[in-house]
């Protein structure tokens, strides 16, 4: 047998006695933080915020102890909202002592007034700047309409087409087409369930007329609504027979019930023939008067601006246009088959210019101009006098290298052996 100690009534006098001295000492974490007590938001919002704006020297002093409190406003660490409460009363003393007349405090809250001033100068100005970068990208990318349309169909209406086109275009699109699809597939499944239950009503009819000694053909090969008529007409048909004959027997899918069973089916489907109908209305909507007017009125400016822009390039200015026509050339598969100056000669239609070389080569191949004849100007060949005058030159020029090959000729003598 075992024998329980019991402690001396001294022993547990004292004990309890030292647990009444050290229970008050015990640290015991509140239930409240410490940013919802009074004791925290008060001495904070209405002696450190409240002096460190009264006490301020300048405005922009004041406007860096606004956003530093609206920094620190959701700090939630006990030690780091120490920290910028020690820093926080340190910069009222300051204050204060400027106030009173500190020259040195005086001193270094103007050179800090400086600063901060400096400091929202360039940050207004890179603000400034960023605006008008983001400004420039936008007028860059900005949709332009040049009397192009997107037919009408079951996602949209008659839209102008935007280039680029806008993302809350195409999301829209998008979006229509995915409700489509899900609503069609819904369709579809709301169909097999209906089959299945006009099955379930079948076989509930069946049964009634087994129970009755009748006897009752299979029902195969039946679908649509040929299936759901028949279903109607043996759900009535039971319905008659238990008015009649006072049976018992409560049916769950034929009969009365049939008609529960068959309304949420009809109602969804309602709801998508609806819908289904929004779709062809779209597809069908006369196109706005309006917005074939401004596609008129935009393709009209489209032909100015390209006439406009041509007659830039024909002045000599060298537009994103011009680069790109001169970059481009024909198929690699054409190119091989091209001798040299096919290879130049493509080139030259390519450019803008009307005049010179270019000009001829593309008169002589009939390529459309709007000065068919300025290459001749340039060249004085539209004058006859100033033609025969070259042509003289060049037959004198000719003759001239013809006499200078042939002295050169004789002069070299065979050398020797």
């Amino acid at each position: 047998m075992s024998v329980v100690l019991i402690p001396h009534p001294c022993s547990a006098a004292h004990r309890i006695r030292i647990a009444s001295v050290i229970s008050p000492l015990k640290r015991v974490r509140p239930r409240t933080p410490f940013y919802e007590l009074s004791a925290h938001r008060v001495p904070t919002l209405w002696s450190l915020y409240r002096g460190l704006l009264k006490h301020a020297p300048g405005e922009h002093i004041r406007f860096r102890v606004r956003m530093i409190f609206a920094k620190n406003q959701h700090v939630v660490k006990a030690h780091s909202a120490k920290e910028q409460l020690v820093m926080g009363y340190k910069w009222l003393e300051s204050f204060k002592r400027a106030e009173q007349g500190d020259i040195k405090f005086q001193k270094v809250l103007s050179r800090y007034e400086r600063m901060i001033a400096t400091k929202r100068e360039k940050t207004a100005w890179k603000m400034r700047i960023l605006e008008a970068f983001n400004w420039e990208a936008k007028l860059r990318n900005r949709p332009i309409f040049k009397g192009s349309f997107i037919r009408p169909s079951f996602d949209n209406k008659l839209l102008p087409r935007l280039i680029p086109q806008p993302a809350h275009i195409t999301g829209m699109i998008v979006r229509r087409r995915i409700a489509r699809d899900r609503r069609r597939e819904q369709r579809e499944t709301l169909k097999n369930w209906a089959h299945d239950l006009r099955y379930e009503s079948l076989f509930e009819y069946a049964l009634l007329k087994r129970a009755r000694g009748e006897t009752v053909g299979v029902v195969r090969n039946m679908k649509g609504r040929m299936l759901g008529d028949h279903a109607d007409r043996c759900a009535g048909e039971v319905v008659q027979l238990l008015r009649e004959e006072h049976l018992l027997w409560a049916p769950v899918y034929t009969g009365g019930a049939k008609s529960k069973w068959d309304e949420p089916f009809v109602k969804r489907q309602a709801e998508l023939k609806e819908c289904l109908m929004r779709d062809i209305s779209r597809y069908r909507a006369a196109p706005p008067a309006g917005l074939v007017l401004q596609g008129k009125q935009a393709r009209r400016e489209k032909v100015a601006n390209k006439t406009i822009q041509r007659q830039r390039e024909r002045s000599g200015e060298v537009t994103g246009t011009t680069i790109k026509r001169r970059r481009s050339a024909s198929p690699a598969h054409v190119r091989e088959l091209m001798t040299p100056r096919q290879l130049l000669v493509d080139r030259a239609i390519r450019e803008a210019s009307e005049g010179g070389w270019s000009g001829f080569v593309k008169a002589h191949l009939g390529v459309h101009m709007h000065m068919p004849d300025k290459w001749k100007a340039e060249g004085g060949w539209e004058d006859e006098e100033m033609k025969k005058c070259l042509d003289g030159m060049e037959r004198e020029i000719r003759a001239e290298n013809e006499r200078r090959r042939k002295n050169s000729k004789l002069e070299v003598t065979p050398l020797s052996g």
